[in-house]
């Protein structure tokens, strides 16, 4: 390989190894649309605490139905959930039954 050739190389290899750490980078800090969530009793204390409404789902013993509007991708081991009105809450994962997304 000649030196062009090397250099060329390197700049695609660095160039696919920065677009794809630029779309972990938007996952990471985007937002995914929710129509509702099932949670169990302890998730539902905590949005509750949080001022927010969690009611009982009637089809599924148990369960309580919340409706935030987004919540963060699932990287980590707690979900943010941000609601229309009033503070964010954040919840273990282990608390959360069901996810419904939107669209």
């Amino acid at each position: 390989m000649s030196q062009t050739d090397k250099w060329v190389a390197s700049i695609l290899a660095l160039g696919i190894a920065g677009l794809l750490l630029g779309v972990l980078a938007l996952a990471a800090v985007s937002r995914i649309p929710v129509a509702h969530i099932y949670v169990n009793a302890a998730g539902a204390r905590n949005i509750i605490v949080a001022g927010h409404r969690a009611v009982a789902a009637p089809d599924w013993p148990g369960a309580y139905r919340v409706t935030p509007r987004f919540t963060n991708p699932a990287f980590w081991s707690d979900a943010t959930l941000y609601f229309r009105q009033g503070k964010v809450v954040t919840i273990p994962r282990q608390d959360i039954k069901l996810w419904v997304y939107r669209g």
